[in-house]
């Protein structure tokens, strides 16, 4: 069992409880994942109350509660406290502040979890690394997965993610990373923003609502680079290294080479070192970020041909992962890309797939959702692009999609309102085997078409 920072004398300093000695294994806010000794939250949600699971929580052996209201229907320890949302986050940055090692925040439109995974892959090869669970990066999430850092962590890589502004600069605030890297600045979740500019001003507060940060890493060819740049600057951080596709960067791609399978890439690192290692094709998707992996390792003065272990990783679930799945004793070929999507990430898998030598490609799309007032673009956009790729069939899902219906002409190209409807039509499509592209925004539930066919 592992141990943590957090003991019954933590709890008391920062609540002025008076618990006795408690064995104390983590934190979890939803009574689904309480393992025994953990801290549990009953946070008052949207959909549940966290105190309507008391009785449960205490079932699986959780070592105290932290409530608004106290039950006398349970035996465990409880705090109570004026709001235990807020309460998390105080423990949170109370845990943060005991501990010694590294903390690495990631940020950006798209790729902050399969970038946070591969990251912590190769880390863990040389260091005691830690990284957050599936995309715990809100208020909720990223407190928790603070509390859950073991104490023998050497360096801990967490991801923040945003809807708002401001809501990177109270997540920072929390985690106070020493190293902030932001990946990319795209139309995602921009309905609560005027442009771009406004995003990536979002993106900056990783490292303009903290002190801590020292390094920052950035895409050289982001959008409004030289504004972030500036106001990393003024915040007088010791080192800015970029990456991207160009010699202009810190560190940059020198040579691609593709084979059948795989991808041979050469980078240069500040125009003198030069590392080449092989990529999966289903891991082409992370081309770019990889560069971020390599600046990690450069400031944390780890040995650089670590990145060669990357083509053993497999990709987080709905991320890229390939599927091999026996379906009506037809062999599909499945590439998962489900938990989410955004225009630059759809395009770029979209023309991934197409250029991949396969017969029997099946294209499946579905909406893009929290695009704003560019969304009907952005759709169309896609639309048009993947009716110019490779496909034995292209399958659109989602009212967005379905408005564009009109614009077809192909016999191979079908359109389905939603995911329930396009499953009760899906063995039309797959008459032998294939090798099948998914990606939509994890929203409209395309996991459930995965699902059945499992």
């Amino acid at each position: 069992m592992k141990k943590n920072f957090i003991t019954s004398k933590d709890l008391n300093l920062v609540f002025g409880s008076n618990l006795k000695v408690l064995n104390i294994t983590g934190a979890e806010i939803d009574s689904r994942n309480i393992k025994r000794g953990n801290i549990f939250f009953a946070i008052d949600g949207k959909k549940n109350n966290g105190h309507d699971f008391l009785r449960q929580v205490e079932k699986k052996g959780a070592s105290v509660a932290i409530v608004k209201r106290k039950s006398n229907k349970i035996k465990i320890p409880q705090i109570k406290v004026s709001n235990t949302h807020t309460a998390l986050i105080k423990l949170a940055k109370y845990y943060r502040s005991l501990f010694k090692g590294k903390i690495i925040g990631i940020t950006g439109s798209v790729g902050k979890t399969s970038t946070k995974d591969s990251l912590h892959y190769i880390l863990s090869k040389s260091k005691k690394a830690y990284c957050s669970r599936k995309s715990f990066n809100n208020d909720f999430g990223l407190p928790l997965e603070i509390l859950n850092m073991p104490k023998e962590t050497e360096v801990g890589i967490f991801e923040l993610g945003m809807n708002h502004k401001n809501e990177i600069k109270k997540i920072s605030k929390i985690a106070r990373p020493e190293i902030a890297i932001i990946l990319n600045v795209h139309h995602v979740h921009s309905k609560n923003f005027n442009s771009l500019k406004e995003i990536a001003l979002a993106k900056s507060e990783i490292f303009t609502a903290v002190s801590s940060v020292k390094t920052l890493i950035i895409n050289r060819q982001i959008d409004n680079f030289s504004t972030i740049k500036s106001l990393a600057k003024k915040k007088s951080i010791k080192d800015i290294i970029t990456f991207g596709d160009k010699k202009n960067s810190d560190i940059f791609i020198s040579k691609k080479k593709k084979s059948r399978s795989d991808l041979l890439i050469e980078t240069c690192i500040n125009e003198l070192d030069k590392i080449s290692y092989k990529i999966n094709q289903e891991q082409e998707i992370l081309e770019m970020n990889l560069l971020a992996i390599l600046a990690t390792l450069f400031t944390l003065k780890i040995d650089l041909a670590l990145i060669k272990r990357i083509k053993d990783l497999n990709l987080t679930e709905g991320r890229g992962q390939i599927k091999n799945i026996s379906f009506k004793n037809k062999r599909l070929k499945i590439t998962d890309h489900t938990y989410n999507a955004s225009p630059v990430s759809m395009s770029a898998t979209i023309k991934y797939f197409s250029a991949i030598n396969k017969k029997n490609k099946i294209f499946i799309i579905g909406d893009m959702n929290e695009l704003g007032k560019k969304s009907s673009a952005h759709h169309q956009q896609i639309f048009k692009l993947a009716l110019n790729q490779s496909f034995n069939y292209c399958l659109f899902i989602g009212n967005k999609f379905y408005k564009l219906k009109k614009l077809n002409k192909a016999k191979n190209v079908v359109f389905f309102y939603n995911v329930d409807h396009f499953i009760k039509k899906i063995d039309i499509f797959i008459k032998k085997d294939c090798s099948i592209f998914i990606k939509g925004s994890n929203s409209i539930k395309l996991n459930k078409v995965i699902e059945y066919l499992s």
